[in-house]
């Protein structure tokens, strides 16, 4: 038990790096592509949060809910989620950053990475033990994605 507690606060830790715990930010006159990724991100990390409070014990765990929320994540990862992000789509209050067509492979891998994350934590939603360590994995492709593409908050 220790180390699923271990493994669920670094991905606690890893979400909250990624600021994906205070929430979206506003999307600030968001149009097109960059309005529907911003909504996308936004439902992840509602889905994130109700999975990592489920852990925590601050919502009852619920399976069918985990199972659920990890699916979201899963069905907008991969070739989903980088269809949203067109060539050069920085425009308006994106927070992408360049970085992503610069390093697409890199992109792409981690994109599939949260597509495959997200489908072995909903795998074992019935198993509250062995969702904390699949989903410790999950946050850390979340982080790593927010670290390497997303444009850094103050």
């Amino acid at each position: 038990m220790k180390v699923a507690h271990r493994v669920l606060g670094v991905a606690v830790l890893g979400l909250a790096v990624a600021g994906v715990t205070a929430g979206v930010h506003a999307h600030g006159g968001a149009t097109g592509i960059v309005k529907e990724r911003m909504d996308a991100m936004g439902m992840m990390a509602d889905s994130m949060k109700t999975i990592g409070g489920m852990l925590r014990g601050k919502t009852a765990y619920d399976a069918a809910a985990l199972r659920e929320a990890a699916r979201k994540i899963e069905t907008h990862g991969g070739d989903v989620l980088t269809r949203q992000f067109p060539e050069d789509s920085i425009m308006g209050p994106s927070e992408a950053r360049p970085e992503i067509w610069s390093d697409w492979a890199r992109f792409g891998e981690l994109a599939r990475d949260l597509s495959v994350r997200a489908a072995a934590v909903a795998e074992v939603a019935d198993d509250k033990a062995a969702v904390a360590p699949r989903f410790g994995m999950l946050g850390k492709t979340c982080s790593s994605c927010h670290e390497a593409f997303r444009v850094k908050k103050d």
